[in-house]
């Protein structure tokens, strides 16, 4: 029998076990190596996105706040409010307030139940003229009360898309729209400017009598005299800021809602930021430039002593994307002043996979606006 030849022998058993086991191990190495640096990568993707997201929607909301009231009359001027057509609703009442946040209802965001908070919806207004409170105008003949004409002493400044107010002293102040301009006029009848309904999203059918509707009686009201105010069309927005999250199914969305003077149906919101999980904002109250209090707006009434000077934005946005190995911390405090804390759920979160929201990135967008257009005296 021939002897083999110790060349010719291969690797024995044990041997080809150990470099099997090691393969594996260096493998798994790898493998692990890869996945956790993929899984980072992932992470900090999703958590830059989430900065941005929430760095531009603040932004945005700043910039609203910053141009609140601008062209808009002085609250002296409307006292009890502004009754005027709302183009998302058939009639309401509009204050046309420079700055107004209210609670929001049930029926569009509620995280009260899950984070025992409440959460804000913020609606801010600018004019779109430069000429502020001063009239344009004044009324030179008594409207009749389903009319959709006013006759003015001077027509020249005023142009067709424009929105305006008549100002009744000490009564009322109708808002509308304006759709044609006559500077001739029509006869004995003087110079006239039209609001057809038709033309229009911010005017009903009915004229005054519709604008005015339980807010005020104008029958029988003198218009003769009434101030005419000019709030421009090119930069009249109106701008409402909303969370919603289509009942708790999908991931909590800023939207904002924009109407414009010179649109001509009503607007669809649109998703402005997705992860905003909650909107918190106080007044800085106080005059002479001073703030002197922060309050929740639920808690503020007019004064003519207290102005609103600032506005504070808390704002908590989350990741969209499940951080499984994540964990965020179980509260984030809103408003120190007011001692305001969400709690992050751990069921039945909406749009949260399995239903627990801390495995996602959270970060708390503050920033504090001051109101530089004190025209207005607050809402």
């Amino acid at each position: 029998m021939r002897q083999a030849d110790v060349s010719e022998t291969g690797f024995t058993l044990t041997e080809l076990l150990i470099a099997l086991v090691i393969s594996t191990l260096l493998a798994t190495a790898v493998f692990t190596f890869f996945l956790n640096s993929s899984q980072i990568i992932t992470n900090q993707s999703s958590t830059t996105d989430m900065w941005q997201r929430g760095r531009n929607a603040l932004a945005i909301v700043r910039q609203a706040v910053e141009s609140a009231g601008f062209g808009l009359p002085q609250v002296s001027d409307c006292p009890n409010g502004i009754a005027a057509y709302n183009s998302n609703q058939t009639a309401s009442f509009s204050s046309l307030t420079a700055i107004t946040a209210a609670v929001q209802s049930s029926g569009t965001y509620d995280p009260t139940a899950i984070s025992h908070i409440n959460t804000y919806s913020l609606m801010t207004v600018a004019g779109g003229a430069s000429f502020g409170d001063a009239p344009v105008g004044t009324i030179t003949k008594t409207p009749s009360s389903n009319s959709a004409t006013v006759f003015l002493s001077n027509v020249n400044l005023v142009q067709p898309n424009d929105m305006f107010i008549i100002d009744l002293p000490g009564q009322a102040c109708l808002m509308g729209q304006v759709t044609n301009v006559n500077p001739q006029g029509n006869g004995q009848n003087g110079n006239n400017i039209e609001y057809n309904s038709g033309k229009s999203s911010f005017n009903p059918s009915g004229g005054l009598s519709s604008i005015a509707g339980t807010t005020y009686n104008i029958s029988g009201m003198n218009f003769v005299g009434a101030n005419f105010l000019d709030l421009g069309s090119n930069y009249f927005t109106i701008n409402q800021f909303t969370i919603g999250d289509g009942g708790g199914t999908a991931t909590p969305t800023l939207y904002l809602t924009q109407y414009t003077a010179n649109q001509t149906t009503t607007p669809t919101r649109q998703a402005l930021a997705r992860g905003v999980v909650d909107l918190q904002l106080e007044y800085g109250l106080g005059n002479n430039g001073a703030i002197t209090q922060w309050v929740l707006p639920a808690h503020y009434t007019v004064s003519a002593t207290q102005q609103i000077l600032a506005v504070r934005i808390a704002m908590l946005a989350r990741s969209t994307r499940y951080m499984p190995n994540e964990t965020s911390p179980a509260s984030f405090v809103m408003l120190p002043h007011q001692k305001l804390s969400y709690t992050v759920p751990t069921s039945n979160g909406p749009g949260c996979l399995q239903g627990n929201c801390r495995h996602y990135a959270y970060h708390l967008f503050e920033s504090v606006v001051p109101v530089r257009n004190n025209i207005w005296g607050g809402p």
